[in-house]
């Protein structure tokens, strides 16, 4: 049992660092409780699906090749690429507002902010964060299925209860970093060049493994 336990800790970790970044950078967008939580559904959504396919590949039933898991490498990519084009359109829209009318400057500025502020940047939603954390999991599917494959019923049981355990404590360090002051002003500051960059390198790099590209 002790084997099984640190065995599925080292897989998590050594499959995930590079989620606590996401994470980081979901939660310091999240808009209070609601938002937060829909970054922690998403992360299970997301890593239950991985788990899922690992076991029917353990169990022998390649239903999606690893392969073509990594071709989800678009989602990423397509999001930083809409962050990008929805941050243009609105500093458009705002730069026509200040030519328009230089009376009504304040108020518009303040209702450019104030829909900021209400509006959630692609990638916050549940269904979004669960897609980039599968676009993210070829690495995961390759570790967990030779894992899985040498246990029982009982120990994959207990080692799915371990990546249950340890998918909580990543998002405690994601909501715990994304929520630090100096983080969160920083990344609210930057988040319209963060969160195109980021998520559209991830994209690019999935999509690269997965093509075998060098």
């Amino acid at each position: 049992m002790a084997a099984v336990f640190f065995t599925s800790i080292a897989a998590f970790i050594s499959t995930n660092l590079d989620d606590i970044l996401m994470l980081t950078l979901f939660f310091a967008q999240a808009k209070g409780r609601k938002g937060a939580l829909k970054v922690v559904a998403g992360q299970y959504i997301g890593m239950g699906c991985l788990a899922a396919l690992s076991i029917l590949g353990a169990l022998g039933t390649q239903l999606v090749p690893q392969r073509y898991v990594g071709l989800l490498g678009f989602v990423p990519l397509c999001l930083g690429i809409k962050a990008w084009m929805d941050y243009r359109s609105q500093r458009d829209q705002s730069s026509q507002s200040d030519r328009s009318s230089r009376k009504d400057q304040s108020s518009q500025g303040n209702k450019s902010r104030q829909e900021e502020e209400t509006s959630e940047t692609p990638g916050i939603g549940s269904i979004s964060v669960a897609l980039v954390t599968m676009a993210n999991g070829g690495d995961n599917i390759g570790v967990y299925i030779p894992v899985f494959s040498g246990y029982s019923a009982g120990e994959l049981a207990e080692a799915l209860a371990v990546f249950a355990m340890m998918t909580a404590l990543w998002c405690r360090l994601g909501y715990s970093l994304g929520n630090h002051p100096g983080i969160k002003e920083k990344i609210e500051r930057y988040q319209h060049i963060l969160v195109p960059l980021i998520l559209s390198a991830l994209g690019v790099i999935i999509l690269a493994k997965s093509l075998k590209i060098p």
